[in-house]
């Protein structure tokens, strides 16, 4: 007959004295106290590496860079989002010269209507046109010292002067790198660089003007002083005529907007 299993001794606490003069049990590594303590512990070293971990994370490097940097990637942005509006009202242009002409049809007391539709799209700048027209290139000088470095530079006002002076000089349409100029255009410095219609453009910047004759252009007197700056700074300035130069639509919104003064209310 086998002997019967042994247990083994059941575990003993320890007892201390309590402060009534009896005693208490100190908690083994086993107890629910124990147990308790350790789950403390971990959780705290736990969110004390959550917090390294957050400090220690690089900020963005858009927010690090200067605040030219961050101007020019703003400005980056907007342009896509000037793009994808530009292309969406060409074709709600699109869709309506379809409609105006499936209306306008035959009916012969509606020609003076489109005529004036027409006249009003080439005065707008909303309609392409093409001709012969004086071509004007702008770059910066290729020299490297000058009592003032901005002197060998082009800056917008250089551009604006000629735009102004193709006017001037009766022309019909007018286009900076393929953009057309309207009556809402600005021509603006970003930098080196040149600001129209929300769209950033860099040198050498070639200016078209349909239909403008080339000796009123080259009688006005800002184009003779312009001329005069790029001799003495090695501007480069060249003008010159072409037989079909194209003047593209302008996609952009063409009304104008602009404040008007905040009337008090009546009494």
């Amino acid at each position: 007959m086998a002997p019967p299993p042994v247990r083994p001794p059941r575990r003993r606490r320890l007892r201390l004295p309590g402060p009534g003069g009896g005693t208490r049990r100190l908690p083994g590594l086993g107890s629910r106290a124990g147990r308790r303590r350790r789950l403390a512990l971990a959780a705290g070293l736990l969110a004390f590496l959550a917090v390294l971990a957050l400090r220690a994370r690089p900020p963005s490097p858009l927010l690090r860079a200067p605040r030219q940097y961050q101007l020019a990637a703003l400005i980056e942005r907007q342009q896509a989002d000037i793009a994808a509006l530009r292309r969406e009202l060409a074709g709600l242009q699109a869709g309506a010269d379809r409609l105006r002409r499936g209306d306008l049809g035959s009916q012969k007391g509606r020609l003076s209507l489109d005529a004036a539709v027409r006249r009003a799209a080439l005065e707008a700048g909303t309609t392409t046109v093409r001709g012969p027209a004086v071509r004007v290139v702008l770059d910066d000088s290729t020299q490297t010292s000058a009592p003032d470095l901005n002197d060998l530079v082009i800056h917008s006002q250089d551009v604006q002067a000629v735009v102004n002076a193709l006017w001037r000089s009766g022309a019909e349409a007018v286009a900076v790198n393929g953009q057309r100029v309207v009556a809402t255009s600005a021509v603006e410095c970003i930098g080196n660089t040149l600001l129209l219609d929300g769209s950033v453009y860099s040198p050498p910047y070639v200016v078209v003007g349909i239909g403008a004759d080339p000796a009123r252009f080259g009688a006005d007197g800002l184009v003779r002083e312009l001329d005069v700056e790029a001799s003495t700074y090695g501007l480069r300035f060249d003008v010159g005529t072409v037989a079909g130069a194209t003047a593209p639509a302008f996609s952009g919104g063409v009304v104008p907007r602009y404040a008007v003064p905040v009337t008090a209310p009546a009494r």
